[in-house]
């Protein structure tokens, strides 16, 4: 994306992650939480003073050439940031889901082309990101 812009970040994906994605991006700001841009991706997350910096949590990837769109998130952090037990709950959460593509590379799990998942499952990874996202002020204290 030669600027980074919202309607710039929507072209670049297809007509079914645009959809998901310009959902969840308003979902996550409907329960006051934060996004920013991460490179060619835009990262939903909260702004913590406690650690002085905002705090990725899921990374939204439009796919490029020969990569999927994908919503990544980095393990690793998130274990530092809310504990093992919560991260491998919300994973067992993800996985549970019957269509769920995903894959884990060192520590950066991908859900693989959510946008191209059926209706209904695509509103149980809505449910459960959103439900995550509605615990993360108890969770990541600004």
């Amino acid at each position: 994306m030669s600027e980074q812009t919202l309607g710039n970040f929507y072209l670049s994906c297809d007509t079914m992650h645009r959809e998901l994605y310009s959902v969840l991006i308003y979902e996550w700001q409907e329960i006051a939480l934060d996004w920013e841009w991460a490179e060619r991706a835009i990262a939903l997350g909260r702004t913590s003073i406690a650690k002085e910096r905002f705090l990725s949590f899921f990374c939204l990837q439009p796919g490029e050439n020969i990569y999927p769109a994908a919503i990544t998130l980095n393990t690793d952090h998130w274990r530092e940031w809310i504990g093992q037990e919560e991260t491998d709950a919300f994973l067992r959460d993800i996985k549970a889901i019957h269509e769920i593509q995903h894959k884990q590379r060192e520590s950066i799990f991908s859900i693989v082309d959510p946008g191209h998942l059926s209706g209904p499952a695509q509103q149980q990874l809505r449910d459960v990101i959103r439900r995550f996202g509605m615990r993360l002020p108890e969770l990541v204290p600004a």
